[in-house]
């Protein structure tokens, strides 16, 4: 049997139970056609990866079916995310033979983006007060317009229409649908549980990756003529998983955001049980990749949770004692070897924190040379080049770094500033909502342990469009629970009861992302 098919096989087998738990997680939130489309838009674009001999072929078979989820799906949105993870997160360069040899670098998320989240925006945009520009539309708007301006510096001419186009694909489309297609207190949830049900397939797929030692992906990227620069990345003897995310780090972000979106979910404590089942396999997925920035990040995510909620806590932490014992029980024999992994206590890859500490001093000394808007010729400075690794390349593990070398103290600033503020909305929001219908503490949580990941790796393959797309579901549920709090603070009429946050009132009537039904 072919290896592509021999990978095809085991990933189907491996998901089909893992959307059968989906299922029992989602349906109360969902309608059952609805899931049954997530799940099996999923199953035919993993069967279309692994048929097709190319990107350009497999991008020809996404189009009829995103045209089809744009006419059978009250969501589209959240088909965007679902097939995020479907296929292989590597760029191929397009243009027109013999006239531009580039134009745009597409991957699959950019191709949902154009495919879904265009068609969704022009919609969202037709309405007036979708024109209306807020202070974390500001902030985005000036990154995004900074980063285009500094795009002129560029050598070659040809690469600037094809920058810009990738900072507004990337940022600007997905920021934009997100803060205005999310609506109400339910769509932000079934936007959490898309993050959740997105992720499992891939944090399940993963664990078979390490413990099988296969990347199970690796025929696909080779079938589009993709070079990886390591193909198998091990740590301690044992394979990092990655899956569609190339990097273990980004897949460990992958596996930490969905299982944070699965913690957030609000309501239904009749599939709670099914709920753990699911973290436990977004958790095995997690390990799976051995990567202690995503493992950090989601102990941050947690402890904010926590803090926010003590009690609900508890009751989590006394429910998974017996899962952990057991699977304590279960792999004794590797116990010594996880502790060995961790941050601060194993030993571990201790080259690693070296490393960081080193390009972080000689990062600061480019900095200083071009402190306000940074420079496109960062890496080939000799502070820089002494940070080349074994396999040729700088790797920059720190996005905030990355984004100062690239755009300078400027770009930082606002970089920084619209996340600062998006944190500092729902911090406030958390101590003033009295509705109770958004979970602004895990919103705050999982953005906060984001932000705190990405100080540990650079905005690699799917990192910058989970943090992009997550922050505008903060941005929106922040307008969504804005008027459900005044309603509250209102006093009732004497005539009758107060709308409410769900009640009669025209702009908080539940509405379907992408379509403007009520």
């Amino acid at each position: 049997m072919p290896d592509y098919l021999k990978s095809l096989v085991y990933i189907l087998v491996i998901s089909i139970p893992v959307f059968v738990l989906a299922k029992r997680i989602a349906v109360p939130f969902i309608p059952l056609a609805e899931f049954k489309l997530w799940r099996n838009c999923w199953f035919l674009a993993t069967v279309a990866l692994f048929f097709t001999s190319n990107f350009f072929i497999f991008a020809l078979v996404m189009l009829p079916l995103c045209v089809f989820i744009h006419h059978r799906s009250a969501s589209p949105l959240h088909l965007y995310i679902v097939l995020m993870f479907v296929a292989p997160c590597i760029s191929v360069v397009t243009g027109i033979p013999g006239l531009f040899g580039k134009i745009v670098d597409l991957n699959p998320p950019r191709l949902l983006a154009l495919f879904i989240l265009l068609p969704v925006a022009v919609r969202l945009w037709r309405e007036e007060r979708n024109q209306k520009l807020t202070t974390a539309d500001m902030l985005v708007g000036a990154f995004v317009l900074l980063i285009s301006i500094l795009a002129i510096r560029d050598p070659l001419a040809t690469s600037i229409p094809r920058l810009i186009a990738g900072y507004i694909l990337d940022i600007a489309l997905p920021y934009f649908v997100f803060s205005r297609g999310v609506r109400t207190a339910h769509d932000v949830n079934s936007v959490l549980l898309a993050f959740a049900v997105a992720t499992m397939p891939a944090a399940a797929i993963g664990a078979v990756e390490f413990l099988k030692s296969w990347r199970l992906y690796n025929p696909s990227v080779e079938g589009w003529g993709a070079f990886l620069t390591v193909p198998y990345l091990f740590r301690d003897g044992m394979l990092r998983a990655a899956v569609t995310a190339i990097e273990p780090i980004a897949y460990g972000f992958v596996c930490m955001t969905g299982a944070g979106c699965l913690l957030a979910l609000r309501g239904n404590a009749v599939a709670s049980t099914w709920r753990l089942c699911g973290l436990g396999v977004l958790i095995g997925g997690l390990l799976a990749s051995i990567s202690r920035g995503p493992w950090l990040g989601f102990a941050v995510c947690c402890m904010v949770m926590m803090l926010a909620r003590p009690k609900t806590s508890i009751k989590l932490f006394c429910a998974s004692i017996i899962p952990a014992l057991a699977l304590i029980f279960i792999f004794e024999h590797r116990l010594d070897r996880f502790i060995n992994l961790l941050p601060f206590v194993g030993s571990a890859d201790p080259g690693s924190e070296t490393y960081r500490s080193e390009l972080f001093r000689n990062a600061l000394i480019v900095i200083e040379r071009n402190p306000l808007f940074g420079s496109v010729t960062f890496l080939s400075e000799p502070e820089m080049l002494r940070m080349i690794q074994g396999q040729g390349i700088i790797d920059l593990v720190n996005s905030y770094l990355q984004v100062a070398l690239e755009f300078g103290l400027a770009g930082l600033f606002l970089f920084t500033g619209y996340f600062a503020y998006v944190a500092v909305r729902l911090f406030v929001s958390y101590r003033t909502d009295e509705t109770n219908t958004i979970a602004y503490s895990a919103l705050l949580g999982i953005l906060v342990g984001m932000l705190f990941t990405i100080s540990t790796t650079s905005s690699v393959t799917f990192i910058p469009y989970l943090y992009w797309a997550f922050s505008g579901l903060c941005v929106a549920a922040l307008r969504v629970g804005s008027p459900a709090r005044a309603s509250v603070r209102r006093p009732e009429p004497a005539s009758g009861p107060s709308p409410g946050a769900f009640g009669t009132s025209p702009e908080l009537r539940p509405r379907i992302l992408g379509r403007h039904r009520t």
